[in-house]
């Protein structure tokens, strides 16, 4: 009887391998089981609303100390380390320069609960001067840097007269001909701060923009928020030294 049950439960395992590939006519019809959801934490976006704070206290903020801090200067090593052409002897990459267009007379605005801007003059030599522009609206901010630097051409820094450069950096591509309405109107309001505070309000003879990838392309000066009030010299400082032709 044991012999019987053992040879019985052999053809019904060989009857049902059988059928099994009786049903199984071509691999290409198989299909995968649904993939198991994997949890996995997601990366957060680094949307920098640590720079906020610096913006305090009002109206000047503490451009001194976010210049320092080391996440300003990470932040600079990773969107701006490139070659630039506007200063000095030009082998500093750009992230280095930035600082030093910041460092004196620097103040942290905030405009808008979404726009943030940090900006300042050269130590001893405000005809070169810059600007932060950083849109902390989006997933990935848009940070431009702004940098207004005198052309050395047929007027020395004192006079209303000069002639200035103006060289926009983004950290990403930006159309020249559709320039973001807050970018240029911010610029257009740095004009006005300088202006209030008797600094240097240049007139900007060429603007430029320079895409990431180091390609340049002329921008119409207006069009950048540029010559919105009479140029004027820097009356704040009668021992600051003159650049001459």
């Amino acid at each position: 009887m044991r012999t019987l049950l053992q040879l019985a439960a052999i053809a019904l395992l060989l009857t049902t391998a059988a059928t099994t590939r009786a049903q199984i006519t071509n691999p290409d019809n198989l299909t995968s089981p649904p993939p198991t959801p994997q949890h996995r934490p997601l990366k957060p976006t680094d949307n920098l609303q640590w720079l906020w704070p610096f913006a305090k206290p009002e109206p000047i903020g503490r451009a001194t100390d976010l210049r320092l801090d080391a996440r300003f200067q990470l932040l600079l090593a990773k969107d701006f380390h490139r070659p630039q052409a506007m200063w000095g002897h030009n082998e500093e990459p750009l992230d280095l320069v930035i600082p030093l267009f910041l460092s004196q007379h620097g103040t942290v605005t905030a405009e808008d609960n979404r726009y943030l801007t940090l900006d300042g003059c050269v130590p001893s030599f405000c005809a070169a001067h810059g600007l932060l522009w950083i849109d902390l609206g989006t997933q990935h901010p848009l940070i431009v840097f702004a940098a207004v630097n005198w052309t050395t051409e047929s007027h020395t820094t004192d006079e209303a007269a000069a002639d200035y450069n103006l060289w926009l950096y983004p950290n990403r591509e930006l159309s020249a001909d559709a320039l973001p309405f807050a970018l240029t109107s911010s610029l257009a309001h740095w004009d006005a701060r300088l202006a209030a505070a008797h600094r240097l309000v240049p007139h900007i003879a060429h603007a430029v923009l320079v895409e990431p990838n180091g390609a340049p392309y002329a921008v119409t000066p207006e069009l950048a928020g540029a010559n919105t009030l009479p140029p004027q010299p820097d009356t704040t400082d009668s021992s600051q030294p003159t650049a001459q032709n």
